[in-house]
């Protein structure tokens, strides 16, 4: 009986470490995952944030029907380098889900960041995103980045 509960309890607390937010953008057509104790800083129509203990999120949409695949790695690039991320450890193609971009990871005086620029594939919205966070928070952030999903 005390080990069931026990066990019961344990289920209990690692829930809520992981737990998580589903949030969906409607003006834009964008989901996402928030990790707990993240707050929403903004969210006005242009521009979503979020914050908590060394992990930040902001995403900007923008509306373009011009914007090609080439277009969004250059703007990962002229980003991250606008912030003065002048370490990039990282960059690729992403594709998740109606969505398709490119990211670079960047550190800077401690603090590490994901830029994203993002395609709906389904329709004109352009996303750029920004994740900041701490070594500590690294594995939060990933699962973050990896979270966005377009919808109609």
């Amino acid at each position: 009986m005390k080990r069931s509960l026990q066990t019961l309890l344990l289920v209990f607390v690692s829930f809520g470490l992981y737990a998580q937010t589903d949030m969906v953008w409607d003006d834009y057509g964008l989901g996402f995952t928030l990790p707990k104790g993240l707050t929403i800083t903004e969210n006005d129509g242009d521009t979503f944030s979020a914050e908590g203990n060394d992990l930040y999120l902001t995403i900007l949409p923008i509306l373009d029907r011009t914007i090609t695949e080439d277009d969004l790695a250059d703007a990962v690039i002229a980003m991250a380098t606008e912030m003065d991320y002048d370490d990039l450890t990282d960059a690729d193609d992403l594709e998740l889900n109606d969505l398709y971009g490119y990211y670079v990871e960047g550190e800077k005086d401690g603090a590490h960041a994901f830029v994203i620029a993002m395609m709906d594939t389904q329709s004109s919205t352009n996303y750029l995103a920004v994740v900041v966070f701490t070594p500590a928070r690294r594995e939060q952030a990933i699962r973050l980045a990896r979270s966005f999903y377009a919808y109609e």
